[in-house]
């Protein structure tokens, strides 16, 4: 384990200029450095690098992070990996110190799992080719598929003998306990204590994480014995968690970031034909339904998906869920229909490696037009289903996140499915609205419009006090170490306006909030923030900037430089309202209006909230006379709290 002490060194020695121009060229723009992203396709330069503020951030794709995040992100690094890399970078000597007791013997037991496996795997290896039950079955089998020795070693491929005991007895011999080949789900144990080989006459398909170490294995069966299932497969265990794992990533990642687009295919035989021929950017979800956690492992490499289907038109319909979800993260998906009869294994064995890619290149259609196909056919002319598939395709066409991609998917679907574009418009504002609603967010959300009004976007705002809280947050991780003079702001809140002593800004915001009893209630990871400068100014601190971009909460630390790098752009009426200018926010009188707007705001929308709490409140009809009396004495309080601070800001409340 690297010491902390060591980590801080890293950290203090890390220039995010350095670290990022040994990868792409960067150029000076104004106090930053700016270049093409090297995480998505782009053509005009967003990546964005902040060498005073240590973090880069690309305004196209969302990237962001440190100087650790970007070896991390660019070169598939574990973190323990990035660190050692630039501890090498600036010559910075590494010593691990001991781990505890605890994290020796996690560390012991994961060690012993992953060396479990990767036995069976020589294991499985050496039946395939020496034994003759492998030769004769399982060899035979690979090589009726085209699979060359080259292939069978790129791959792993085995064989399980036909025995209850053999594997058992051979890893026992090799001193494999009883327990770690259980736990690895390599043996079973029945509850009345009976232990066997889970896998057993069947062809054995070893299943690696990104660094090519076994974690599990698939096992297909070659007879046609139908008490028996076709595959079986390792279970779940502290080694292999098959939501996050994808069949081939190992091989395929390279391939992918070069082709930028990766093949998603069903089956294991499917992504070795297709290396076989010559396509090597395929990847297999192993027969399960896509998940979050398989969409994310391939989001680190591309954000194009093309999906290769049989022509299995109910197993296609079925994975219109899985293609939503690919959508929902941002990438760009496209389908690919192989004939009837052919799947990527069979076609791929049947044609030469250009003709594949020929055919994959020719015939791939984007998803949404290519639902949009298959559910008008489908429903014809019955109102009822083609009111059903309007629907379908709408909850698809919502979730693109680009708003010029949505009106091209828009007007492309309303001629397929035969229906005016502007009515498909509206249902598509009209789910994104309901669902913004839901989030209970402050957002502004492009609503999209025909070609004809496209130069006037239209901007939707569902209010709640998540947006206050952000630009509280937002004030404290850019000028929470800073002092302002509150006199200098004009306004007043319940402090001596007249006063030239200056306070901090972190200790001014987390004490206006505290001494009213008022808490961040929208947002969790912004409450998080609050909650932790609340605890360094108890200590008599103040964290810093770096501080929060070097956070070891994932969350945290992107909603931190998502903050500290905003696009930040004061609307026209809220530059009337409050006579703050961007550009201008750390001038003395400029930030002490900007600190005292930000609390105010926070509080107003607070007050108004409770206030309109006891005013449901008071709807009860069971209530006391003591209760109501007690009920409205608060609510005018909170009012009279409210139109104090509504008329220092010079706004009208008009309940």
């Amino acid at each position: 384990m690297i010491p902390k002490e060591t980590i801080d060194k890293i950290f203090d020695a890390s220039r995010i200029d350095e670290v990022v121009g040994d990868f792409l060229p960067l150029k000076k723009r104004g106090v930053n450095l700016l270049g093409l992203c090297p995480f998505h396709n782009e053509k005009t330069p967003s990546f964005t690098v902040s060498p005073a503020k240590g973090i880069y951030k690309c305004f196209g794709c969302g990237e962001a992070g440190n100087s650790i995040n970007f070896v991390m992100k660019h070169e598939n690094y574990t973190y323990p990996e990035a660190l050692r890399y630039l501890a090498a970078k600036y010559g910075i000597e590494v010593k691990e110190k001991e781990q505890t007791d605890e994290g020796k013997r996690i560390e012991v037991e994961r060690e012993s799992m992953m060396g479990v496996t990767a036995f069976a795997q020589k294991y499985f290896s050496e039946n395939l080719k020496n034994h003759s039950e492998g030769i004769a079955i399982g060899l035979q089998y690979f090589n009726e598929r085209g699979f060359n020795d080259f292939i069978i070693e790129k791959f792993q491929l085995g064989y399980a003998i036909d025995s209850f005991d053999a594997l058992q007895s051979e890893a026992k011999a090799k001193g494999y306990s009883e327990d770690v080949l259980i736990r690895t789900g390599l043996l079973v144990k029945t509850e009345e204590g009976k232990v066997y080989d889970r896998f057993r006459g069947r062809v054995i398909f070893p299943i690696n994480n990104i660094s090519g170490r076994t974690i599990g294995f698939g096992g297909r069966i070659l007879d046609s014995s139908k008490s028996k299932a076709k595959y079986v497969n390792s279970p779940e265990s502290e080694i292999y968690h098959k939501s996050d794992v994808l069949y081939g990533i190992h091989l395929a990642r390279t391939a992918i970031m070069k082709a930028e687009n990766c093949f998603l295919v069903e089956g294991y035989t499917d992504v070795i034909s297709m290396h076989i021929a010559g396509v090597e950017n395929v990847v297999a979800s192993s027969g399960t339904s896509l998940t979050t956690g398989q969409i994310k492992l391939l989001k680190r490499y591309t954000n194009k998906v093309t999906i290769l289907y049989d022509g299995d038109a109910a197993g296609i319909k079925a994975s219109f869920r899985g293609m939503d979800m690919i959508i929902e993260e941002g990438l760009n998906v496209k389908i690919v229909l192989f004939p009837d009869g052919d799947d990527p294994d069979s076609f791929a064995r049947k044609h030469s490696a250009e003709d594949v890619s020929k055919f994959i290149t020719e015939k791939a259609k984007d998803f949404i037009l290519f639902k949009s196909d298959i559910l008008s056919e489908e429903a014809g002319n019955d109102p009822a289903k083609k009111a059903a598939m309007i629907k379908d395709i709408v909850q698809s066409i919502s979730l693109v996140p680009e708003n010029i991609d949505r009106l091209l998917y828009t007007r492309e679907a309303s001629q397929i499915v035969n229906i005016d574009e502007q009515l498909l418009i509206n249902e598509v504002n009209k789910y994104r609205r309901n669902k913004l609603y839901k989030d209970n967010k402050y957002v502004s959300t492009e609503i999209i419009e025909p070609a004809e009004n496209i130069s006037k976007p239209q901007i939707i705002l569902e209010e709640s006090n998540a947006y206050n809280e952000k630009e509280l947050v937002r004030v404290l991780l850019n000028y929470g170490d800073m002092k302002f003079c509150p006199k200098h702001s004009g306004l007043s809140l319940n402090i001596d306006s007249n006063s030239d002593e200056t306070i901090g800004v972190a200790l001014f915001i987390v004490g206006s909030l505290l001494v009213d009893e008022m808490r961040f209630e929208e947002d969790e990871i912004l409450k998080k923030i609050f909650s932790e400068y609340q605890e360094a100014i108890e200590q008599d601190n103040i964290p810093s900037q770096k501080y929060f971009v070097n956070h070891t909460d994932e969350e945290i630390r992107r909603s931190a430089i998502d903050l500290i790098t905003l696009n930040y752009q004061l609307s026209e009426n809220w530059e009337k309202m409050h006579k703050i200018f961007v550009t201008l926010e750390n001038d003395n009188k400029v930030l002490a209006r900007l600190v005292i707007s930000a609390v105010y705001a926070f509080k107003l929308k607070y007050l108004n909230k409770k206030i309109e709490e006891l005013n449901n409140k008071l709807k009860d009809n069971e209530l006391e006379a003591i209760a109501i009396e007690n009920i409205q004495r608060q609510a005018m309080s909170f009012t009279t709290s409210r139109n104090k601070m509504a008329s220092d800001l010079g706004r009208i409340i008009l309940k």
